[in-house]
């Protein structure tokens, strides 16, 4: 059974403020936008899709996220990847 993001949100949380970047952009910040990485790597169009195959797909994705606290992407780029890695890497993909 796939991990649900409020299951899995206090271990990125984690893995973030062990980040440099987190002193920049605290998770309040960025929260939304490793949801959103985490969020796309659930959709079946991007199964076992590297990173570098859907950066390009994300960042267009990125411009319409209701909940995106930054208009430029390159600001939320690291936080959207963390997420969209830690959901390919716990294997919880769209089947």
């Amino acid at each position: 059974m796939a991990l649900t993001w409020e299951e899995v949100e206090p271990e990125l949380r984690q893995e973030w403020n062990s980040t440099v970047i987190a002193t920049r952009r605290p998770w309040n910040e960025v929260r939304d936008d490793v949801r959103f990485g985490w969020e796309q790597a659930h959709r079946p169009e991007l199964a076992g899709a590297d990173w570098a195959d859907v950066v390009d797909v994300l960042e267009s994705r990125w411009e319409s996220y209701p909940h995106a606290h930054f208009e430029d992407w390159h600001a939320c780029e690291d936080a959207v990847r963390l997420g969209f890695q830690r959901a390919r890497e716990m294997g919880i993909l769209a089947e």
